[in-house]
């Protein structure tokens, strides 16, 4: 984490800051997905390392009351969605040296989250079937996720690019959301750019009515998303660069954003954004 807030601090962009909304409690310092429940209500967890809990919002950031998963824990929680049917998936596939080999969904009831205090968890367990040595050469380091979406029946992962050197790579997999044991499926591959880990990787994900939405630590990228495919339309411009690692677009079309509390950097804020004309 220090040596992601020094190559953060060293950023510099001319451009104006995005307004935060407001402050969030100490209990999501490190909040690394969030997804809509319903027009009011949002649901969020921490990254790695913390209890596997999920947290219930209100629209201003503010806790309404908390989860825990009882049969989980939170190795490296990344993203959540939520599909028609009422059920949530939490990513638990963080894998920032691409060594793992326990990645997985959790999947859980939505309305059990809101009613209670305690859930379980089932589990999609997965694999990478292009990753066959762990670690992968540094220049195949593609095998890292903190992204995903629902879509059209099934999950829709975007990998993290840590390639050496950075090429910017984002692979696109997908996966049933029936518990059981899959190999993911590779559809696609998109360049998000290729500067730079901290500029051009994926860090969440959103798919609504018809729009794919990537963020990464400096903006936020929106595609046209029709039948799996993703097509490029514009792009917004966040700064300063913190390490922002929540994104979920509400039904009036308002971009939520969240990143997490660091010393130098700063972060810990909610921000909420409606989305401008392409830039140039």
């Amino acid at each position: 984490m220090r040596n992601l807030a020094l190559l953060l601090a060293s950023i510099f962009l001319v451009s104006a800051a995005v307004p935060k909304t407001t402050r969030l409690s100490k209990d999501l310092k490190e909040i690394s997905g969030w997804v809509f429940a319903n027009d009011s209500t949002l649901i969020a967890h921490n990254d790695g390392g913390n209890d596997p809990k999920l947290f219930v919002l209100n629209l201003d950031g503010s806790i309404r009351h908390k989860v825990s998963i009882l049969n989980a824990e939170n190795i490296d929680f990344e993203d959540i969605t939520l599909d028609q049917k009422g059920n949530l998936y939490v990513g638990d596939f963080g894998n920032n040296k691409n060594v793992r080999t326990d990645l997985r969904v959790l999947k859980v009831s939505l309305k059990k989250v809101l009613d209670n205090e305690n859930v379980e968890a089932k589990f999609i367990d997965f694999s990478y079937p292009e990753q066959t040595d762990f670690p992968p050469k540094l220049s195949q380091k593609y095998f890292d996720c903190e992204a995903m979406s629902f879509y059209n029946d099934s999950l829709y992962l975007f990998t993290k690019c840590r390639s050496e050197p950075f090429d910017g790579k984002c692979f696109v997999y997908t996966l049933p959301t029936k518990p059981g044991t899959y190999k993911a499926t590779k559809k696609y591959y998109m360049v998000i750019g290729k500067r730079d880990w901290f500029r051009d990787a994926v860090t969440a994900a959103d798919i609504h009515d018809g729009k794919l939405y990537i963020l990464t630590y400096n903006r936020f990228i929106i595609h046209s998303f029709d039948n799996g495919r993703a097509k490029y339309e514009s792009h917004q411009i966040l700064v300063p660069i913190t390490q922002k690692e929540a994104l979920a677009v509400h039904s009036s079309g308002k971009i939520y954003i969240a990143d997490e509390r660091q010393k130098l950097v700063g972060g810990g804020n909610m921000y909420v954004i409606k989305p401008t004309e392409k830039n140039p």
